[in-house]
């Protein structure tokens, strides 16, 4: 089969998804993740394998989330050169329709036309499993996340068995060596499991007899056990006596006092070592203590002399900081002047710049009070008409909101009287002669025509009374007419208007006030950019402008002004130059003041410092002269020696008593009393068990159950040896048979090996697929002659040899004529970039001879291959 054309509509996520002319080598389709590719080949499945009248959890699975709507697939394919064109609905409205090749099918015979065609059988109810139901399309149609998985043949064995079959032949014996190998194995299975165990009588005979040697052997123990025992009592019999004739308890005790009175006398000089190592820590702690307090003397005479020395140099260099300071504070006070009377010529330049250019803005603004009045009246007349239009469109609450519902209410009114007419009764009254009619008593003019709605009474002079009763509902029509017309009564009401041309030309009035309104706020606007406040306080300003001034500045020229300015400019640039000299004199003052500040610190702090020093060496010296504390350090260390040399001799006392060879001593001895006793307890105990022990073997029999025992088993041995002889004849028969099969077998995979080879080669040399004769499962992948489990290889090499073995076995079925493209979604995940090139090659030399869909959101994976792309 060869898919040419896929359409799915309402399929899960998919809304409206059409793959058209698929080519018969490769085909690559794209799309991003969640854009619906596994859904695609699930759809695939669904059109194939799924009854149109499914139901269930398999057809709600075709249902978009939270919907329900008609999922439908429709799949062009070719068959043997032959098209067909296969269309199935699901969930509502189900239908299924096949038709090609001059045949057309509907209904459940579309069901049966398609395991007929592609060898499936479906199940009897319920959804479909791939591998149970889907025949070879379970194999060759690959899920995404499932490449590196098991093949999972499933259902597609037999096909796969028949296509083998028909490309070697028959090579397993037949019926009749199937068989007799059944035969053997039922035979071989009355005297061994699965496992290679015994079963049955088999197992009970042989279990009968080891049992029983079992026994023979616990009574040829206990007879072993008993002479052992014996002996064993004679043996601490004899220990005993010799321990009570050598007296050897009471020998131990007494090597033991003699250890603890030698080791007793090491001990004391031990304790006199430690009294002199006492001494002599004491000794050093008084010398430590002795020289740490001369040294301390030392370097505060010495801290003294640093003091005075520090002092001395912090007064020269205060005497230094007062003179640079008395310099600079006389340089800033005439900076100081300077600045001062640069700022008063400055001042008097600023003054005289303001005078003229006050008289400049006195006429400014007399020529700006003509302009600004003339603006100020066009102003206020364009504000009071706006005023006039805006209260025009206040008065009004008018919005075309309102005309629109207005309209609707006259629209449902005039279809409630047409409704109404439509079912009322129409009389005309054509009297003869001068005859009256009367209406609900009111007269009826001759020819007048009548629309009755409701029940009336006609009185016809010189005829009487009818009785008029209109039917079909009019009394509810009656009722929505008048209940149109209140409804269009209240709006208009509400909305203060007459009818609905009066709203409407009260809008327009509305309407073109709101333009004036407008316009006439644009030229304010114009007029008066702030307000036309703003602009009455502009005229106040230049008025009050022309009021100020002096008589004799009004005639400046702006030549007057320039030269003013440029006088005030000069006479600042003056005032900068002397206000920075001002501050940079100020700065170097404070900066030397700063300095002396911080020098005459450092001369209080060094001459408290050397105060200090001075009282702590006179207190120093109160409590003990500086003679004194280096005659206690010599005599602490003269002390210290004398210790040491008393510790000395103390170790060397301790040394000739040889003190460890009296601990082992003792510890020997001590150890040797301990065991001779515990040995004498521990074999009067083992005496007595011994005793009772035998008393107890005594009494039951054991050479007669000896002799019993041995006759029954050679009895048993006996008819044991004969089934066992049995029991290897079958196992042999069933294993050269067995043997025999699996021979033949290997040349059945053989096709599968030829048809794998070209493809390893271009990702692997030299390596072979293992299958397993039964189920077609890769077993495993033979590299440079090491065979490897196929579960232990890495996941990206298991989907590489397992999309090959797809291939191979695909190439097989279609040389028996049973052609399946592939489908691959996203099965090359796992696979390295130097890897998926090499697949690239496999796929392409698979497109050769069959058609492959790819189904991948990896685009530029694909870009390379030559096939073409759709994308979803």
């Amino acid at each position: 089969m060869k898919l040419r054309r896929i359409e799915v509509k309402d399929f899960r996520k998919l809304g409206h998804v059409v793959i058209d002319d698929l080519g018969d080598g490769l085909n690559v389709i794209v799309g991003d993740n969640e854009a619906g590719k596994s859904t695609l080949l699930a759809a695939l499945r669904a059109a194939l394998f799924e009854r149109h009248r499914v139901g269930g959890a398999a057809a709600a699975a075709m249902q978009p989330y939270n919907q329900s709507v008609r999922p439908e697939v429709v799949l062009e394919f070719e068959r043997g050169g032959v098209g067909w064109t296969l269309r199935k609905a699901f969930c509502q409205r189900q239908e299924a329709e096949l038709s090609g090749n001059g045949e057309r099918y509907t209904g459940d015979a579309v069901e049966d036309k398609l395991a007929e065609m592609f060898g499936f059988t479906p199940p009897s109810s319920g959804g479909t499993k791939p591998q149970e139901h889907h025949g070879v399309f379970g194999l060759l149609w690959v899920e995404q996340g499932t490449s590196h998985r098991a093949l999972g043949i499933g259902a597609g064995r037999n096909h796969l068995a028949s296509a083998l079959e028909r490309e070697i032949g028959q090579v397993t014996g037949g019926e009749r060596g199937r068989a007799l190998l059944t035969a053997a194995e039922a035979r071989r299975d009355q005297f061994w499991d699965k496992r290679g165990n015994a079963r049955g009588e088999f197992k009970a005979l042989a279990g009968q007899v080891e049992t029983d040697r079992q026994h023979l052997a616990d009574l040829e123990r206990q007879l072993v056990e008993h002479d052992e025992r014996v002996n064993r009592l004679a043996g601490i019999q004899n220990i005993l006596a010799r321990h009570q004739r050598d007296d050897t308890l009471e020998a131990a005790r007494m090597r033991a006092a003699a250890a603890r009175e030698a080791f007793a006398a090491v001990s004391g000089l031990a304790e006199a070592l430690r009294a002199a190592e006492g001494a002599v820590e004491r000794a050093k702690l008084k010398r430590d203590a002795a020289e740490a307090r001369a040294a301390t003397r030392l370097k505060l005479i010495a801290d003294l002399a640093g003091d005075k020395t520090s002092l001395d140099a912090a007064n020269a260099a205060r005497g230094e900081a007062a003179a640079a300071y008395a310099r600079l504070e006389g340089l800033a006070a005439e900076a100081s002047a300077r600045r001062e009377a640069a700022g008063h010529a400055e001042q008097q330049a600023v003054a005289a710049l303001h005078r003229l250019e006050r008289a400049a803005a006195r006429r400014q603004a007399a020529e700006a009070a003509g302009r600004l009045g003339g603006q100020l009246k066009l102003a206020e007349e364009a504000d009071e008409a706006r005023r006039k239009a805006l209260a025009l469109v206040q008065a009004s609450a008018l919005a075309a909101e309102d005309i629109e519902a207005l309209e609707k209410l006259e629209r449902a009114l005039d279809q409630a009287r047409m409704r109404l007419e439509a079912a009322s009764v129409r009389i005309a009254l054509h009297p003869e002669g001068a005859q009256a009619a009367q209406l609900d008593g009111k007269p009826v003019a001759d020819g007048e025509a009548l629309l009755l709605s409701r029940d009336a009474r006609l009185v016809l002079e010189g005829y009487g009374a009818v009785e008029i009763r209109p039917g079909g509902g009019t009394e509810a029509l009656v009722r929505a007419a008048e209940e149109a017309g209140q409804e269009l009564a209240a709006a208009l009401r509400r909305l203060g208007q007459a009818d609905l041309s009066a709203a409407r030309a009260a809008l327009r009035r509305q309407d073109a006030a709101r333009a004036e309104v407008k316009t006439h706020g644009a030229t304010i606007a114009a007029l008066a950019p702030d307000g036309i406040d703003a602009l009455r306080q502009e005229i106040a300003r230049n008025a009050l402008l022309m009021e100020a001034g002096e008589a004799d500045t009004d005639a400046c020229e702006p030549a007057d002004i320039e030269a003013a300015q440029q006088r005030r400019t000069e006479a600042a640039g003056v005032l900068r130059a002397a206000e920075a000299e001002t501050k940079d004199r100020n700065a170097a003052a404070e900066a030397a003041r700063r300095e002396l500040a911080v020098l005459d610190e450092r001369v209080s702090v060094a001459q408290a410092r050397h105060a200090r020093r001075m009282e702590e060496l006179a207190a120093a010296r109160a409590v003990a002269e500086d003679a004194a504390l280096d005659t206690e350090a010599s005599r602490e260390r003269q002390a210290f020696v004398a210790a040491v040399t008393g510790c000395d001799c103390a170790q060397a006392a301790l040394a000739g008593a040889d003190p460890e060879a009296k601990q082992i001593a003792l510890k020997q001895a001590e150890q040797a009393e301990r065991e001779i006793d515990a040995d004498i307890r521990r074999l009067d105990i083992e005496k007595r068990e011994i005793e009772a022990a035998l008393r107890a073997l005594g009494k039951d029999g054991l050479g007669e159950q000896l002799a019993l025992l041995e006759g029954q088993i050679a009895a048993t041995e006996a008819r044991l040896k004969s089934m066992t002889l049995e029991a290897q004849a079958a196992r042999l028969l069933h294993t050269t048979l067995a043997d025999a099969q699996r021979e033949t077998k290997d040349r059945w995979l053989a096709p599968v090996r030829e048809r794998s080879a070209p493809y390893l080669r271009l990702i692997q040399a030299d390596s072979d697929i293992v299958l397993h004769d039964e189920t077609f499962e890769i077993e495993q992948l033979v590299r440079n002659g090491v065979a490897e489990p196929f579960g232990s290889l890495s996941v990206g090499a298991r989907e590489q040899i397992a999309v090959i073995t797809r291939i191979a076995l695909a190439d097989i079925l279609r040389e028996a004529g049973q052609e399946a493209c592939i489908v691959l979604d996203d099965a090359l995940v796992n696979t390295d970039e130097a890897r998926l090139e090499r697949m690239h090659l496999v796929l392409g030399k698979a497109a050769q001879n069959q058609q492959v869909l790819i189904l991948t959101c990896r685009e530029r994976d694909f870009l390379q291959l030559g096939a073409p792309i759709r994308r979803m």
